[in-house]
């Protein structure tokens, strides 16, 4: 009895296209902004990162404020949000590969990286990333005083060694090394907070952890 043997699947321009049509699409779901119903009955422009970073926005407000509920109605929410964002992650990112491996095996070179979108201004992603640089410029900040004053725990510090020896003009150029690294910090990590929309804390730049 004859078996029926299938023959391979004959990988054509237009299917190629129309691959790269459905990672297009699927990326644009998973990264894109999208319109968002507000609670005001308003819509706002977000993508899942997004609205999960507003999320946690929200939770940190309601946890300060002790409002037991309302934390756990954002928490159920926020794990909905994260689970929805994978999902459409994960069949966007198969897309994209998808489409990439069936270009190579025609011998078609394309750029993985042109389905995907450019990076999300929607205004949950423009306040993630303000509030992570305000972390950074914080911990530059942090990093600069430490160096000066405590580099470790069994160093003398570089403070000391220097006004020791201040009379030597190489210990004042490095001293102003020093301090100047901490003036462009300090400043770098004012404009951080102007633009999170918060103020410096010097205690926690200075002493991580410490007093407001």
């Amino acid at each position: 009895m004859a078996v029926a043997v299938k023959e391979p699947s004959v990988v054509t321009p237009n299917k190629i296209a129309q691959g790269r049509a459905r990672a297009l699409d699927l990326c644009a779901a998973a990264y894109a902004a999208q319109p968002v119903q507000q609670p005001d009955g308003s819509t706002l422009l977000l993508c899942w990162n997004g609205r999960i970073a507003r999320g946690y926005e929200r939770l940190a407000a309601a946890r300060a404020a002790k409002e037991t509920a309302k934390v756990e109605a954002l928490q159920k929410a926020i794990r909905g949000l994260e689970a929805q964002y994978n999902a459409a992650a994960d069949v966007a990112e198969r897309a994209a590969a998808d489409w990439a491996a069936m270009a190579a095996s025609a011998g078609v070179i394309v750029d993985a990286q042109e389905v995907y979108p450019p990076e999300c201004q929607c205004e949950g992603c423009r306040m993630q990333r303000a509030y992570h640089d305000h972390n950074e410029a914080r911990g530059a900040y942090s990093d600069a005083l430490y160096a000066l004053l405590a580099p470790n725990s069994f160093e003398t510090p570089p403070v000391l060694e220097m006004l020791d020896a201040i009379a030597d003009e190489t210990q004042r150029d490095r001293l102003w090394t020093y301090m100047k690294r901490i003036r462009d910090t300090g400043r770098a990590y004012i404009k951080a907070c102007e633009a999170a929309g918060t103020r410096p804390n010097w205690r926690a730049a200075m002493w991580p952890g410490g007093e407001a």
